[in-house]
C-alpha cells in the first residue's frame, strides 16, 4: 500500500501541501490500510505530520534540511479546496483586509460548512483559529457576500475609522463586487435584524445591482 499511496499523494497533492487523513481515499486501499501506510511514510521521512491528522510532503531543501507547511495552507481544510469554496474568514482578519483596522488579529475567525459548533477555538500549526459553522450553506455565489454581510454587522466592533469612512469602505466593497438584488435575496436566512437595520440606514441597500 505504501507505493501506492506515495504515487497517489505525488500525484494529487506534490510537496508542501495540507494532506488531511480523513480526505484520502484511494480505491484498492481501505481505510486501516491507509492509515498504516501513511505511519510508515512518516517513519521513513517521506511524509511529515503537521497537526492532528494532517500531514505534507517536505521538499527536502540542501540548505534548510526540510521545508514547512505554511499555516496559511491549513486554512484550506475549512475554506477552500482548488474547486469550491465552503467557508470565509470573517471578524478581525476580514476588517483588516477591508481596511477598517490595522490591527492583527491574535485569533483568526472563519466560518465553515464544515464545522458543527457554534464556535471553537482550535491551534492549528501556530495559528489559532476560531471556527464556527455558517448560518447558511456557504458557496461559490455566496461566500463573499455572507463575509461582507458579517462584517457589516461587527463594523463598529473593529473600524478604528469615523462611521462615514467606515460606511464609505464597506459602499465601494460593494460596488467592487458588483453584488446583486438576487444575490442578496439568496442569503435572507442569514441577516440578522440588525445587520438588515445597518443596510438600510447605511444606504447600502441601494447599491445591490438589481
Amino acid at each position: 500500500g505504501e507505493k501506492m499511496l506515495k504515487t497517489y499523494l505525488m500525484e494529487n497533492y506534490g510537496y508542501n501541501e495540507p494532506i488531511f487523513l480523513n480526505d484520502l481515499t484511494i480505491q484498492g486501499l481501505s481505510e486501516n490500510a491507509v492509515r498504516q501506510a501513511v505511519k510508515r511514510l512518516v517513519a521513513n521521512g517521506f511524509l511529515e505530520r503537521y497537526d492532528n491528522g494532517i500531514y505534507y510532503i517536505p521538499k527536502r531543501d540542501g540548505l534548510l534540511g526540510k521545508s514547512y507547511l505554511d499555516p496559511s495552507l491549513v486554512m484550506r481544510k475549512y475554506i477552500q479546496s482548488k474547486s469550491e469554496i465552503y467557508g470565509y474568514v470573517t471578524g478581525e482578519s476580514f476588517a483588516n483586509q477591508l481596511g477598517l483596522t490595522t490591527q492583527m488579529p491574535a485569533v483568526i475567525e472563519v466560518v465553515t460548512n464544515r464545522e458543527a459548533t457554534n464556535g471553537r477555538t482550535i491551534t492549528v500549526g501556530s495559528e489559532r483559529v476560531r471556527i464556527k459553522k455558517a448560518p447558511i450553506m456557504v458557496s461559490d455565489s455566496n461566500a463573499d457576500l455572507l463575509q461582507l454581510l458579517d462584517s457589516i454587522g461587527q463594523a463598529e466592533k473593529y473600524t478604528e475609522l469615523s462611521i462615514h469612512e467606515t460606511i464609505d469602505i464597506l459602499i465601494s466593497y460593494v460596488r467592487k463586487k458588483c453584488f446583486t438584488k438576487d444575490q442578496l435575496s439568496e442569503v435572507i436566512p442569514a441577516l440578522t435584524g440588525a445587520t438588515a437595520k445597518k443596510l438600510i440606514e447605511w444606504g447600502m441597500i441601494y447599491e445591490f445591482a438589481s
